[in-house]
């Protein structure tokens, strides 16, 4: 079964996202911080992780990036970063880390869907996406 991680500080962001990508194929696994994700990470090995930037905590969302990326076993996990923020320099540090996707809120969620399910094809790029 493949994992999707769900890593955001919002509850109901969570859910909604949890909801949204459910499918008998995959499971949801949730986050609420920079330092549950990094575990959750390690203990799921998820093909997809969907990363809120600013989160309370220690760790940030570009930092849990780079953390996965960083890691040989790890690194091929594709990271879509989720955030409000939208400055290049923002777009610029995403790539940095090595980010796959980076959705700028409020985004379309078919689009979100799309880029999960189409991951494996996106693999070697990295997709921008403006708020909807």
């Amino acid at each position: 079964m493949k994992k999707i991680l769900i890593v955001d500080d919002q509850d109901d962001a969570r859910k909604m996202l949890s909801i949204a990508l459910r499918r008998p194929t995959h499971k949801i696994v949730e986050a609420a911080n920079g330092l549950a994700a990094l575990k959750a990470v390690k203990d799921h090995r998820p093909i997809v992780v969907l990363l809120d930037i600013v989160m309370p905590g220690s760790l940030n969302g570009f930092q849990v990036c780079e953390w996965i990326k960083a890691d040989v076993e790890l690194k091929n996990t594709f990271v879509v970063l989720l955030s409000g923020l939208n400055d290049k320099k923002d777009f610029d540090e995403a790539r940095r880390v090595g980010a796959n996707a980076y959705m700028v809120k409020p985004f379309r969620l078919s689009r979100l869907i799309q880029i999960v399910i189409d991951h494996a094809k996106l693999a070697d790029t990295f997709v921008l996406e403006m708020a909807a």
